[in-house]
């Protein structure tokens, strides 16, 4: 339920941003303000192209990663040392389980696992010395490193 209602938010965002935008547009046309109707037009697109073209995915792992950098090494140091992981509040939320996982030579950490057949996944991975290994991301399906988040640490789909 809170999926359907957080897709009526954002698209009433972009319902009022799209309208408004249009709106002041149109009331420069109306009083004959051209060039201030063109910049409005302009900064729309740019915003609209700015928006769309946002690998927000990306986005949200990198600025995760960059924030909590330190409690990533910790995890990782516990991990490499044979101590018990503890894992932060936050990072309960993160995960889709509220668990880090050990599998074999790695530490997995599930970011997205499919709803519908949970049979695709995706998540943020520790994988020491730089190996380029397969991880088990969801219940039939593997994930393989994609982008370096460094220190060892990859996103996994």
């Amino acid at each position: 339920m809170s999926l359907w209602l957080s897709w009526i938010v954002i698209l009433m965002a972009w319902g009022w941003a799209i309208v408004w935008s249009t709106k002041t547009a149109f009331a420069y046309l109306a009083g004959r303000a051209y060039g201030r109707c063109v910049v409005t037009t302009v900064v729309m697109l740019i915003v609209w192209a700015g928006v769309r073209l946002t690998d927000w995915n990306a986005l949200y792992v990198d600025g995760v990663f960059w924030l909590h950098r330190d409690t990533f090494a910790a995890l990782a140091n516990a991990y490499e040392s044979g101590r018990p992981m503890t894992v932060p509040s936050w990072m309960q939320h993160l995960s889709v389980n509220g668990k880090v996982e050990r599998q074999g030579n790695a530490l997995y950490l599930p970011v997205f696992i499919d709803q519908w057949r949970g049979e695709t996944g995706a998540g943020i991975a520790y994988l020491p010395n730089g190996s380029q290994m397969v991880v088990e991301t969801a219940a039939g399906d593997v994930g393989y490193p994609v982008r370096d988040l460094g220190n060892g640490w990859w996103w996994v789909e």
